[in-house]
């Protein structure tokens, strides 16, 4: 199947199998990815995420547009520029020491404004997970990252199973 940059139907425009993928793509989650095996995450001031403890990603079910490659794990390349929707999720094993675990949506290596998601408090020897969404706007070549943090004073696991590192990309609208 074939896509490309498309602005919207035009008047008098002929429909071509690319055009009419492309249309399609509004809406569509076009990568999926999940970490299955544990990820070690250092520690961080004030349990802020940082983009050097970005989550490589081990299996993408879903990658429509072709913008992950194993060769760079922790990234999903913008091949169509475009608004995009990032679902993100970590899960961080049982700890009961720290006061915060975040989750934060990078763009390159620069974090997102209001890509920093964050809990609080004290926590109980369980498993705990944090999760956002933002919307971004992607120039071809772009790309994405999600980093957690986390404030334990030692490195943190990432957790497995059903509460394993997610990341969900949507298209929403070309530019």
């Amino acid at each position: 199947m074939s896509f490309i940059a498309f602005p919207g139907w035009q008047p008098g425009m002929i429909i071509t199998e690319a055009r009419a993928n492309s249309a399609a793509l509004s809406g569509r989650v076009v990568f999926k990815a999940t970490r299955d095996t544990a990820q070690s995450i250092t520690s961080t001031g004030s349990a802020n995420p940082d983009v050097a403890n970005a989550v490589q990603w081990e299996s993408t079910p879903v990658d429509d547009l072709g913008g992950w490659s194993a060769a760079t794990p922790t990234r999903y390349t913008c091949v169509i520029p475009g608004w995009y929707k990032v679902d993100a999720k970590i899960g961080f094993n049982a700890a009961t020491t720290g006061t915060a675990r975040t989750l934060g949506i990078y763009v390159g290596t620069t974090l997102q404004p209001g890509g920093h998601f964050r809990t609080a408090g004290t926590f109980s020897n369980q498993v705990h997970t944090q999760d956002g969404y933002l919307t971004v706007l992607l120039a071809a070549g772009d790309y994405i990252q999600i980093a957690p943090g986390q404030d334990t004073g030692s490195a943190l696991s990432t957790s497995t199973g059903g509460v394993r590192p997610t990341i969900e990309i949507q298209f929403g609208r070309p530019a």
